[in-house]
């Protein structure tokens, strides 16, 4: 049985060789995209990537996970560190170099779009070939490999713990899920979106062990191995922050995020305000709560003081929001996350945008898209509306593919499914293609399920008029 139904395997190259393809192609377009980059720490550098970049010098300089402040080397506790890590050695052995890094990013990328493939051959080679493939050319994928950004290094981990997940739903082995679980770890150390996704993934387990072998206690024991599995690999990290800062929180990026990002956009939204205004506003109303109560200010707290701090007050304000507003932020993060083209985050389409999307105003997403669109560099606007083109055909495909995935192959597309809308979810109102990163892999899976499945609706229906032919004749 396969993803797309009565699939034609026959003339599907081996998996082997459908492999080293893929490879291939991934590494050559990667190559090709590397190559034509003019000012490569123009392009490389983008938002975070100073964090990184230095944060890894601040690392090998000082010998523990730091950065430096202007009272020297200080703890870092705003990132997780496996980033950090990936990158000191090319900090030691090639300096500001930055062809290094991007080079073996690309290697990594290709990986994962092997990996890609892989998930799906067990089922269809087919399938598995065309989402490889898919995946070889994803621009999403091929512009951070690019970047310094963790998002390459992370989408690889992911997708390891993805290929170990759908391994266990066919087989109910233990060992998967140790592998999955343990891939799942490094995956949180080097985003934390992914923190909650071991928990989600428990859910479905005693699931899957109950169809496969009519018994419910074996996968709930499964379920917490992998849980402890990955437990186990975040403990340096959680044992750090408990010694030193007295929590088990993994990163101080919470409360940063919620107050200035989610609450900020919503605020801005309800109120029709850009989000830059919304935004100070509330960093205002905190200092005043702050003052009139006596507290510390956020400069003199400690980074999880001041994170804890700043949630307090995001609790605060969340009241002052309409759920119908609340509603709308989230439903406007997820059509962005889903719908937005990944040409609009390339560095060299970026140099001709005039505009903030978050900085619009207007009380509905549409009037936002209209505004930033409206007046904007036409070289911009070219790429943006046929980005978004591709974007909607891309969409429709994915939709279809997630149907007949879960027509066929319901556990892993309700697994698929569920991690979309965790991710969805646990980023609110931010929407942008860096946070589609972490279930891209899924899109492209469910794309290349609706592209065999019409290949093959395609090769039934010539086949039906060359049969018509030749009795006609």
């Amino acid at each position: 049985m396969s993803f797309a139904g009565n699939s034609s395997l026959e003339t599907t190259p081996s998996l082997e060789k459908s492999t080293v393809v893929i490879f291939a192609v991934a590494i050559v377009v990667r190559l090709i995209n590397l190559v034509s980059i003019d000012e490569l720490a123009g392009i490389a550098f983008a938002e975070d990537s100073p964090i990184y970049w230095h944060g890894a010098k601040a690392w090998l300089d000082s010998g523990y996970f730091s950065r430096i402040s202007a009272d020297g080397f200080v703890p870092e506790t705003e990132r997780v560190p496996l980033y950090h890590l990936f990158l000191i050695p090319f900090r030691w052995a090639f300096g500001e170099a930055l062809v290094p890094v991007l080079l073996v990013q690309s290697i990594i990328d290709s990986v994962t779009c092997v990996l890609i493939a892989k998930i799906c051959a067990t089922s269809s080679r087919r399938i598995g070939l065309i989402a490889g493939l898919l995946a070889a050319l994803w621009p999403n994928l091929i512009i951070h490999s690019q970047l310094i950004f963790a998002e390459t290094l992370f989408v690889f981990l992911f997708t390891g713990f993805l290929y170990f997940a759908v391994q266990f739903m066919r087989t109910a082995r233990w060992l998967e899920l140790v592998y999955a679980g343990a891939i799942c770890g490094l995956a949180i150390l080097t985003r934390p979106v992914a923190l909650f996704v071991p928990f989600l993934a428990a859910l479905i387990v005693p699931c899957v062990v109950w169809r496969l072998r009519g018994r419910w206690l074996p996968g709930i024991g499964a379920a917490l191995v992998m849980v402890m599995t990955t437990l186990l690999v975040l403990s340096p990290l959680l044992w750090r922050n408990a010694t030193n800062f007295g929590t088990i929180q993994l990163t101080t990026q919470s409360g940063t995020h919620f107050l200035n990002w989610v609450v900020g956009y919503a605020v801005g939204l309800e109120q029709g305000k850009p989000f830059s205004q919304g935004s100070l506003e509330i960093q205002t109303r905190l200092h005043a709560k702050l003052e009139r109560e006596g507290r510390k200010n956020l400069k003199e707290m400690g980074p999880f003081e001041r994170s804890a701090a700043q949630m307090e007050h995001v609790a605060l304000e969340l009241r002052q929001i309409s759920v119908t507003t609340l509603a709308r932020a989230w439903v406007s993060g997820a059509i962005i996350n889903l719908a937005s083209p990944a040409i609009a985050i390339d560095p060299r389409i970026r140099h001709f945008n005039q505009r903030s999307l978050v900085n619009t105003t207007g009380h509905h997403l549409v009037d936002r898209v209209f505004e930033f669109l409206n007046g904007n560099d036409s070289r911009f606007v070219y790429w943006m509306v046929l980005g978004l083109f591709m974007s909607g055909v891309s969409c429709s495909l994915q939709f279809v593919g997630m149907i007949i995935l879960l027509r066929t192959h319901f556990w892993p597309g309700v697994f698929g499914c569920l991690l979309i809308t965790y991710f969805l979810l646990i980023n609110g109102p931010v929407g942008a293609p860096k946070y589609r990163l972490p279930f891209e892999p899924i899109m492209i899976i469910f794309q290349a399920i609706a592209l065999s499945s019409i290949g093959s609706w395609l090769g039934r229906v010539r086949n039906q008029l060359y049969r018509r032919l030749a009795l006609s004749q």
